[in-house]
């Protein structure tokens, strides 16, 4: 039986999770370098070993409120489907959990005002449900990162 790790993480009282093989690694929170003219979403800038990646606050693109920046807050720092690096901001780090492809369900098809598609599945573990996200559909992760460069090295 085939199985995948998700590394999950706490926003808003939720558990989401991310594939771990997407995952660069998990850092505590560091100040962002703003990006001007970016969505509000897009916090700014964080030089990592002389990269610079776009920090995305998870919250404001799920409508919720902004993060706010406490001793459990942490950077994950994920790769993209083309391996660009991408951090989000998530109120702390969960689990991480071996699944099956039998465990993971589709997303529920909520209805015509509602965009499901960033939602890739969603898995019942022990504290409740895993709602596993699709990065790529919440984000155009190449213009950000676009931006994120042409701003810094303007």
């Amino acid at each position: 039986m085939a199985t995948q790790e998700f590394l999950s993480f706490i926003l808003d009282e939720e558990e989401y999770g991310v594939p771990i093989l997407d995952v660069r690694e998990v850092r505590g929170w560091s100040e962002v370098r703003e990006v001007p003219n970016s969505p509000q979403y897009l916090l700014g800038v964080l030089e990592i070993r002389g990269e610079y990646i776009p920090i995305v606050d998870l919250r404001m693109r799920f409508n919720l409120a902004p993060a706010t920046i406490g001793a459990t807050t942490v950077v994950i720092v994920l790769n993209d489907a083309e391996n660009h690096p991408l951090g989000i901001i998530v109120d702390g780090v969960s689990e991480v959990y071996n699944l099956s492809i039998e465990e993971i369900k589709p997303a529920p098809h909520m209805s015509v005002t509602v965009d499901e598609s960033y939602i890739k599945g969603i898995a019942s573990v022990e504290s409740g449900h895993l709602i596993l996200i699709n990065l790529e559909a919440l984000f155009d992760v190449q213009e950000l990162n676009k931006t994120s460069v042409e701003e810094v090295t303007a």
